[in-house]
């Protein structure tokens, strides 16, 4: 990660339940590592990398599994058939939210591991869940509001924004428009 506030949280949640010998995190952008892992975990990481960095993010993958090594990634996809028209205009969530991020289909991430030798595998889907998810996060943040808002920060404007991006989101999974999947890459 390269998030300090997720790393301090991680580093805490791995030494809570004793992991320490077993996980280790780093404060690292992707690309500066340069070492063999026999496994290597993204999740959900992938989308901010950008369309324009796809090419840099497998080959750096490449780089740095061993030999039979297998590679996990959480990431959110588009519908192959609405990739074209995503690709050629900016939605709310890359305009507001996540400015640079990006999301594949699934035709176009094959597209972009074969090159690297990768076999890719979707090993679950689950964006019915993850709208339920997000509907509950709505939820908890509207019975909280009062306690989040600030005027300076957590103002109206905040709040309208957010809901719309939780609704969006949600929207998005359950009309299948956007999916979530755990996809296996190996050699």
């Amino acid at each position: 990660t390269i998030s300090k506030e997720q790393f301090e949280y991680t580093k805490e949640k791995i030494f809570q339940e004793g992991l320490n010998e077993k996980i280790s995190i780093e404060m690292r952008d992707y690309r500066d590592i340069n070492e063999k892992f026999t496994n290597i975990a993204s999740i959900e990481m992938f989308e901010a990398v950008g369309k324009k960095y796809w090419p840099v993010f497998f080959q750096k993958l490449n780089d740095n599994i061993k030999d039979n090594g297998i590679i996990g990634l959480q990431l959110i996809s588009i519908k192959d058939d609405l990739y074209n028209s995503y690709k050629n205009n900016t939605d709310f969530i890359q305009k507001y939210i996540f400015p640079g991020g990006f999301l594949p289909s699934i035709y176009a991430l094959k597209k972009v591991v074969v090159p690297f030798g990768f076999n890719m595998k979707i090993e679950k889907s689950f964006g019915k869940d993850y709208a339920h998810t997000l509907a509950i996060w709505k939820k908890s943040f509207l019975s909280n509001w009062n306690e989040i808002y600030d005027d300076k920060i957590f103002d109206i404007k905040f709040k309208n924004m957010w809901e719309y991006y939780l609704a969006y989101c949600e929207a998005g999974f359950l009309s299948e428009s956007t999916n979530v999947h755990q996809i296996t890459l190996k050699k």
